[in-house]
């Protein structure tokens, strides 16, 4: 009863949807040009292929080790994703792979069955491999009623959402029980998935842990910090989400004004924040040089020049308006602190930072990455404020602490132990996929 009217709102909101993707059109085109691609008109002719559902842009970035392993297994792709950011990352990704008729990228369909009944007909796919936390609940029924194997892969159940199902089980569990593999991110992840009938539930980690980080953004990150702000303490406010702003402004004020050798870099997680900097610090001492004011949109960071960067030292604030640099701020930081943890919104991944051996310090709003974050917090490599009063507090001791040259290198050691022995998720991934009894995978026949 539950799925029939789930399956009739759609029909009944799909004029809704369109004039949605229309609306969205007006910012990023992509929305409106490929919406034929969401109904299942698709002519490509490209079957038996692994079909990979990634929801947006970071689950594309996170899967890359996967599709590697697979594409390098002699696996051709089918990657779909709900966002024209996610999109527009994997056709980037995978131009030459596309052009040999390795990898196609396309958008899921919209969760109706006659539009994933086409869908699959068109592809034949051998397997689904949905990544994540996304599911819907016509992608997954119309997929095992065509009998092709269904895998969850680096599968995430946050406590958050666990507790809220645990009230309505019969919902989460039709789900869950459709799924012939579940590849857990942690053992706690695991235990939340068996809890509602997971058929077979094994644990591969997180394939982050495995990201390429881009040495020429270290590089010139490393150039600009000893050449311009290398006698500052340098905080980067990392992906900052919606209710954050005013809170980390604040702070910038407050100690902007206590002390002189406190630089900051803020960097907006949504691209619709870009400017916010300009009604953020208006009518304040506090002087601002945005990224976009320094160089051009698209900066190839083996060519930067650095010239640009002079007189960085007489404001107190770097603001990061653009994509794909976060590794740049955060390189020419002494200290991160990880936005979307102050708003309840779960946090933004610590992997990155822990990559770059950077001291952390997330908010109380960690549902979203526990792991590895509740790992790192056992492990003592990250600090965890309890509220957003903390934050100013912990900034302050640990420009302290630099001064006082207590910088840790034992805890520098700890980090990079921490990040090895979480690695192998990838490899985890094929093993489990392809050496599986249960589900009688093999190099030739799913």
């Amino acid at each position: 009863m539950v799925f029939n009217l789930y399956q009739f709102l759609w029909y009944l909101f799909l004029p809704v949807a369109l004039m949605y993707f229309f609306y969205r059109s007006l910012k990023e085109p992509g929305y409106a040009s490929d919406l034929s691609e969401r109904l299942s008109f698709c002519k490509k002719d490209f079957t038996g292929a692994c079909w990979c559902h990634a929801v947006s842009l970071g689950e594309v970035r996170a899967a890359r080790p996967v599709f590697r392993k697979l594409l390098l297994n002699g696996e051709k792709l089918l990657i779909t994703t709900l966002t024209v950011s996610g999109k527009n990352a994997a056709h980037l990704e995978y131009q030459k792979e596309i052009k040999l008729g390795k990898v196609h990228v396309a958008y899921a369909p919209l969760e109706i069955a006659f539009l994933f009944k086409r869908f699959l007909r068109i592809f034949k796919p051998r397997c689904c491999i949905i990544l994540e936390c996304d599911l819907w609940p016509l992608m997954i029924s119309s997929t095992q009623k065509e009998k092709i194997p269904l895998i969850f892969a680096q599968a995430q159940y946050p406590e958050k959402g666990f507790n809220r199902d645990k009230k309505f089980p019969f919902l989460k569990a039709s789900l869950i029980e459709k799924f012939d593999l579940i590849l857990a991110k942690s053992e706690r992840h695991k235990k939340r998935f068996e809890y509602f009938g997971a058929k077979k539930v094994l644990i591969m980690g997180d394939t982050r842990f495995e990201q390429i980080v881009p040495e020429d953004q270290l590089t010139a990150a490393s150039k600009v910090k000893k050449k311009f702000i290398k006698k500052y303490f340098t905080v980067c406010f990392a992906s900052i989400g919606k209710k954050e702003f005013e809170i980390i402004g604040e702070i910038i004020i407050d100690l902007s004004e206590k002390f002189e050798e406190i630089f900051f870099i803020m960097v907006p997680r949504h691209p619709n924040d870009f400017s916010k900097h300009k009604s953020l610090f208006y009518n304040t001492s506090i002087k601002v040089k945005a990224r976009s004011e320094i160089l051009q949109k698209k900066i190839d960071f083996k060519r930067i020049c650095f010239d640009k960067f002079e007189g960085l030292d007489n404001y107190s604030v770097l603001w990061g308006d653009s994509l794909g640099e976060l590794n740049f701020y955060m390189a020419m930081s002494d200290l991160v602190f990880m936005g979307d943890s102050l708003n309840d919104e779960g946090s933004h991944n610590i992997i990155e930072p822990l990559a770059l051996q950077k001291p952390i310090i997330v908010g109380p709003s960690i549902w979203g990455i526990e792991y590895p974050a509740l790992e790192a917090l056992d492990a003592g490599i990250i600090k965890k404020i309890r509220h957003k009063k903390e934050l100013a507090c912990a900034l302050v001791s640990a420009y302290h602490k630099s001064k006082e040259k207590k910088y840790n290198k034992s805890h520098i050691t700890k980090m990079k132990k921490f990040y090895i022995n979480n690695q192998g998720a990838s490899d985890k991934f094929m093993n489990k996929m392809f050496n599986n009894k249960f589900l009688n995978f093999n190099n030739n026949q799913f």
